[in-house]
């Protein structure tokens, strides 16, 4: 039973890693300052987590409710540039200076925004 839980971390933080990876490709940057654009529901537990950790660490972030259809359509354009599907996919969607990222964590998001 150990092995099969130790399996399943490995390969959880094996596809967390592999799917960073992928979502690095970037795209044209919305702003010429940095900043961090956050697409999710006000609904989602998971993009109030992400609004709550940026706003603790006093990130800059900008937040666009997928709802709004042209907001939505920004968003995909974005993310179908970043070679990311829109055809399914979980929120929050973050967007760090260019760069797309599909539900990412919260920590990896604040230290791309803070490097220089």
């Amino acid at each position: 039973m150990m092995r099969l839980i130790y399996l399943a971390v490995i390969v959880a933080a094996a596809y967390q890693g592999w799917n960073h990876y992928l979502q690095m490709r970037g795209v044209e940057p919305l702003y010429p300052e940095s900043y961090v654009a956050v697409y999710g529901r006000n609904s989602c537990g998971w993009t109030q987590k992400m609004l709550r950790d940026l706003k603790s660490s006093n990130v800059n972030y900008k937040y666009f409710s997928v709802d709004d259809k042209v907001e939505a359509q920004r968003l995909h354009s974005r993310m179908q540039q970043s070679g990311i599907d829109t055809k399914r996919y979980f929120l929050p969607v973050v967007d760090v200076n260019g760069h797309i990222s599909v539900r990412p964590d919260s920590e990896i998001v604040i230290s791309d925004y803070q490097l220089p």
